[in-house]
C-alpha cells in the first residue's frame, strides 16, 4: 500500500485525514478487531475462577441450573422460604433463562454460565460503536470504543473496568444494556410504528433482565413526543412502543400474579426503600446520589445488627481524588456535564440524534438519582455507553484546531483527561491479567471441602460454595437472615428453630459469610445462633492457605451432633 504524497505545504494533520478517508473501512475493521481482541483477552483467561465466584453469582446460577436440569424455575438453596424452590421471584427472570440456555447448550459449569456475560459485553461494545458512529462519525466511535474499554469506574470486583468486570460475572447488571442500545438505535432510525414497536419489544426484554431498564420508557416516550410529526402519529408511535413492551412483559406479570404472596415474600428480602408517596424519599435519594461514586461515607460504630449510622458525606479531598480511581471522578465531575452541554446544544439546533443522546444521558442520571435508593455503583452501568459516546463527541469537538489561546488550553486539558483515562485503565487491565493467573481454583477448593463432608449430607453454608456442593442437600446461610425477618410471615422462626427443623449435618462458611453474620445479625439472633453452635456443633476444619487465597479468606467447617465422622482429607 502506497500512501499518496500531499501537495507541497499540506500539513501533517491534513495528510492523516486524507489517508483516513481513503482507508476508512480498513481502519474501522482493524480498530473494531483490536477492541474485540482486548476485550476477550481481558475476560476469557481463567474465566471459571476469575473474578472470584461470589454469593450473587451462585444465587443466579442456582435458579438457572435447576431450570436447565429439571425444567423448574426455582432455587433449592432457599427451599422452605416462600416456595422459592418451586417458583423463583427474587429478581427478574430473563437473565436466568439466558444462563439456563447456555448451560443446556454448552454444559454445566461456571465457565459456561459466565460466557453469557461475555456475550452481553461483546454486544454492548459493538452496539455502542454503531450508535456513536451514527451520531458523531467514525473518529468519535473509535474514541468511544477506547473509553468503553479503558475508562475506570468503581464498578466491579477487581480492576474497576466496568465492561470487563461485569462481562466476566454472572450478575444481571450488564444484561439489559445491549437491549437498551438496540432499542435506542431503532428509535434513532426513520420513525414508524414498526420500528417503535420493535424498540418497545427490546426495551421490554431489557426490563425482564433488570428492572431499572424501565427508566428508558419515559425517555423514549419524550423523544417520540418531540418528533416533528403530527400529534396523532406521535401518539401512535408511543402507543406501539408501550403496547409491545407490555405484551413482552405480560407472561411474567401473569406469573407474578399467580404467586403474588410468594412474590411479596421473596422480594421483601431485597432491602429497598420505595416510599414513592413521600417527597422526602426523592429529596433524600437526590442528596445521597454523590455517595454512589464520589464521596466515601464516614461510618460511626454501632452495636451489632443495628443499622450503620451515616455521619454524612466527607468533602472530596485532593488525596482521595488523586489516589482512588481519579478517572471515575473526572468522568462524572467533568465528562458528564460537558457531554450533556455538547449534546444539548446540538439538540437545540435540531439534531435528532443529539436530542436522543441528551435525553438518555440526562434522563437516566436523573432517574437513578431520584428513584434508586441503594446507590450501588454497579446499577449505574446502563449510563456508561451514553456517557462514553457523549464524552467522545465533545472531546473531539474541543480538540478541533483553533488559533485562540483559550481554545488551545481547553484542548490541552481534554488531552490530559484522556491520558489519565487511558493510563489508569491500562494499569488496571495489567493488574487484572496478573490477578487472573493467581485466582483461587474453585473446583480444587470444592474438592477440599467435600473431603470433610460426606456425600448425601445436609448442609447449610455460604451461598458462593453451593456450586461445588450442588449434589448435596444444601441451604444458603442467607436463610438465617430471611427466616428471622419481622416480615417473614408464616415462615418466621429463629435460627435455632430453623436448624432444629432442617437438621443439617454440616455448616460451611467462608470468612466473608462469617463476617456478614457477625456484622448484620441482630444481637438476639446472633446469640441464638452462637448458643446453638456451642451446644450442638463441633468445628472439624478450617481450610486456608494457597488453596483458598485471599478470595475466600478461609472456609470453616462444623459438624452437628449425629452427623457421623467426616472423611479424613488427603491434603489441606
Amino acid at each position: 500500500m502506497t500512501i499518496p504524497f500531499a501537495r507541497q505545504g499540506e500539513s501533517l494533520l491534513s495528510r492523516a485525514r486524507t489517508v483516513a478517508r481513503e482507508r476508512q473501512v480498513a481502519i474501522e475493521v482493524a480498530a473494531i478487531g483490536l477492541a474485540v481482541t482486548i476485550f476477550l483477552a481481558s475476560v476469557l483467561p481463567n474465566l471459571a475462577n476469575h473474578p472470584t465466584f461470589v454469593d450473587d453469582e451462585a444465587w443466579v446460577l442456582s435458579a438457572s441450573f435447576k431450570l436447565a436440569d429439571e425444567g423448574v424455575f426455582g432455587s433449592d438453596m432457599f427451599a422452605g422460604f416462600y416456595h422459592a424452590d418451586e417458583h423463583y421471584l427474587f429478581n427478574m427472570p430473563a437473565h436466568h433463562f439466558a444462563v439456563a440456555a447456555a448451560l443446556k447448550l454448552l454444559g454445566a459449569g461456571i465457565l459456561q454460565a459466565r460466557l453469557v456475560g461475555v456475550a452481553y459485553g461483546l454486544a454492548t461494545l459493538l452496539l455502542t460503536y454503531l450508535l456513536a458512529r451514527r451520531l458523531y462519525g467514525v473518529a468519535s466511535a473509535l474514541l468511544t470504543l477506547g473509553l468503553l474499554l479503558f475508562l475506570r469506574f468503581n464498578m466491579g470486583f477487581d480492576t474497576g473496568l466496568p465492561l470487563q468486570e461485569l462481562s466476566a460475572n454472572l450478575r444481571y447488571d450488564l444484561a439489559p444494556v445491549p437491549f437498551v442500545l438496540g432499542g435506542v438505535l431503532l428509535l434513532l432510525s426513520k420513525p414508524g410504528p414498526g420500528r417503535a414497536a420493535l424498540a418497545g419489544g427490546l426495551l421490554g426484554v431489557a426490563v425482564l433482565m433488570q428492572v431499572y431498564a424501565a427508566f428508558m420508557f419515559p425517555i423514549a416516550a419524550v423523544f417520540l413526543w418531540l418528533e416533528a410529526l403530527p400529534r396523532e402519529r406521535r401518539l401512535k408511535l408511543i402507543g406501539a412502543m408501550l403496547g409491545v413492551a407490555a405484551l413482552v412483559g405480560l407472561p411474567y406479570g401473569a406469573y407474578v400474579l399467580a404467586h403474588f404472596d410468594d412474590f411479596e415474600g421473596q422480594a421483601g428480602t431485597i432491602d429497598r426503600r420505595a416510599d414513592f408517596d413521600s417527597p422526602g424519599f426523592y429529596l433524600d435519594n437526590l442528596a445521597r446520589e454523590p455517595d454512589r461514586f464520589l464521596r466515601p461515607l464516614a461510618i460511626k460504630e454501632v452495636p451489632r445488627g443495628a443499622d450503620h449510622e451515616l455521619v454524612g458525606p466527607q468533602l472530596l479531598r485532593l488525596q482521595e481524588t488523586l489516589t482512588r480511581r481519579p478517572s471515575a471522578k473526572l468522568a462524572v465531575l467533568a465528562g458528564l456535564p460537558v457531554a450533556l452541554l455538547y449534546a444539548g446544544r446540538r439538540a437545540l439546533g435540531g439534531s435528532r440524534g443529539d436530542r436522543l443522546l441528551f435525553l438518555c444521558l440526562g434522563g437516566l442520571v436523573l432517574q437513578y438519582a431520584l428513584l434508586e435508593s441503594a446507590k450501588f455503583y454497579i446499577y449505574w452501568v446502563p449510563v456508561l455507553p451514553f456517557l462514553c459516546i457523549g464524552m467522545a463527541g465533545a472531546a473531539l469537538s474541543l480538540l478541533q484546531p483553533a488559533p485562540a489561546m483559550h481554545r488551545r488550553a481547553v484542548a490541552v486539558a481534554v488531552l490530559a483527561c484522556l491520558l489519565v483515562f487511558f493510563a489508569e485503565g491500562s494499569a488496571a487491565r495489567i493488574s487484572g491479567f496478573r490477578a487472573a493467573r493467581s485466582a483461587t481454583a474453585y473446583d480444587a477448593l470444592a474438592e477440599a471441602i467435600r473431603s470433610y463432608v460426606p456425600a448425601d449430607s445436609r448442609v447449610v453454608g455460604s451461598t458462593s460454595l453451593w456450586w461445588g456442593m450442588r449434589d448435596y442437600e444444601y441451604r444458603s446461610y442467607f436463610l438465617f437472615f430471611y427466616l428471622t425477618r419481622p416480615d417473614a410471615g408464616p415462615y418466621k422462626t429463629t435460627i435455632s428453630g430453623f436448624l432444629e427443623d432442617y437438621r443439617p449435618q454440616y455448616l460451611v462458611l467462608t470468612r466473608l459469610a462469617t463476617g456478614e453474620l457477625e456484622k448484620y445479625l441482630i444481637a438476639r439472633d446472633y446469640n441464638d445462633w452462637q448458643t446453638y453452635m456451642r451446644q450442638h456443633a463441633t468445628k472439624v476444619a478450617r481450610i486456608e492457605g494457597p488453596i483458598v487465597r485471599a478470595a475466600y479468606g478461609f472456609v470453616d467447617i462444623w459438624r452437628f451432633d449425629g452427623a457421623g465422622l467426616a472423611a479424613r482429607p488427603g491434603t489441606d
